[in-house]
């Protein structure tokens, strides 16, 4: 189970600003197989314009989602780094079967309110779909993209994104991670979203309580100002891990 809080504030101008708040939980589940992975989220979230003297305001569910996430390649599973018995200085450098990515194709449904205040015009049902990698580059440092097709077979509003999520481990308990987000190509009816006014970054830690319990935080900015966007959001995590052993809580 994960869920979070994100608050979000869209600057036009001094006198034009919008502010979301977002809600967020996910349920997983995986007992079938070790690769296969059910997942459902939903998404809730309030807003508000004030644009001069005007004033707009509404909330609801904005989309629920329904669908399986297959881990197709697990290079760490199989990959074992050989020592040199003979040689320090080997055993130091760099390994480059560490850049053989663990990949996982993910396959859903998408349900959106039809109602809802932000994209009241979207299908009521479409298709989603992610291509996800994750490379270990050592124990503490690892880098996953995330590549998502949302709307997919609707031509009118498709949209292509990705994520690059960098994560480095300072303690057993302890990690930060840097992101960097944006679209490739996104279309509103007839209209093109440009690339650049949804590129973003962001920053953040997490904090291991349990084995198996979890916090998170993090703060983050568009990188245009067409809007400019900020962001800034908590989560908490949980697991119920009975039948098999991943070799990290951010494994595929």
């Amino acid at each position: 189970m994960e869920g979070g809080y994100i608050y979000q504030k869209d600057s036009f101008h001094t006198e034009h600003f919008n502010t979301q708040n977002n809600f967020q939980i996910q349920a997983r589940y995986g007992e079938i197989a070790e690769q296969l992975e059910f997942v459902a989220d939903a998404q809730f979230s309030s807003y508000q314009q004030k644009q001069n003297d005007f004033t707009l305001s509404d909330a609801g569910f904005r989309q629920l989602n329904f669908g399986a996430k297959y881990l197709i390649y697990d290079h760490y599973k199989y990959y074992v780094e050989k020592r040199n018995v003979y040689s320090w200085k080997a055993n130091q450098r760099f390994k480059w079967g560490r850049l053989i990515p663990a990949v996982a194709l993910y396959g859903g449904i998408q349900f959106n309110n039809k109602h809802h205040f932000y994209y009241p015009e979207l299908p009521e049902t479409s298709l989603k779909t992610m291509i996800i990698a994750q490379q270990h580059w050592s124990q503490r440092f690892s880098i996953t993209y995330n590549f998502i097709g949302e709307h997919i077979t609707n031509e009118n509003f498709r949209s292509l994104s990705y994520i690059v999520t960098a994560s480095l481990g300072l303690s057993p308990r302890w990690s930060i991670f840097g992101e960097h987000s944006g679209i490739f190509d996104r279309k509103y009816k007839e209209f093109t979203v440009p690339f650049k006014d949804e590129a973003a970054l962001k920053g953040g830690f997490t904090y291991k309580i349990t084995p198996d319990l979890q916090i998170d935080a993090f703060a983050g900015t568009s990188i245009d100002n067409t809007p400019h966007k900020i962001q800034a959001g908590i989560g908490v995590s949980w697991r119920n891990l009975k039948k098999f052993e991943f070799k990290d809580p951010m494994d595929l």
